[in-house]
């Protein structure tokens, strides 16, 4: 919701009031949509102490491409813990 203030014009107010029904319509679109996984190649990892509890997407991992997460010292693959290599 859009607050408004009662003594603007009516169509200013009609225009927040639709402002905010996108608006929502968004936030609740959001929240049945897939989350993407920002993608780094290995050579590219950001430092997993800057990133713990973080989840990024490895595609050229050993064996195939995988979800990784920070433990905060190193990225684990999402499939066996083991660190990505």
């Amino acid at each position: 919701m859009v607050n408004m203030d009662a003594s603007a014009p009516t169509w200013a107010r009609r225009f927040a009031d639709d402002v905010g029904a996108e608006l929502e319509r968004l936030r609740q679109q959001r929240r049945n949509a897939p989350v993407p996984l920002p993608a780094f190649v290995k050579a590219d990892l950001p430092a997993a102490a800057s990133f713990p509890r973080c989840l990024i997407f490895v595609p050229d991992e050993a064996g195939g491409a995988v979800p990784a997460f920070s433990d905060g010292a190193a990225w684990r693959r999402v499939t066996d813990r083991n660190v990505v290599s």
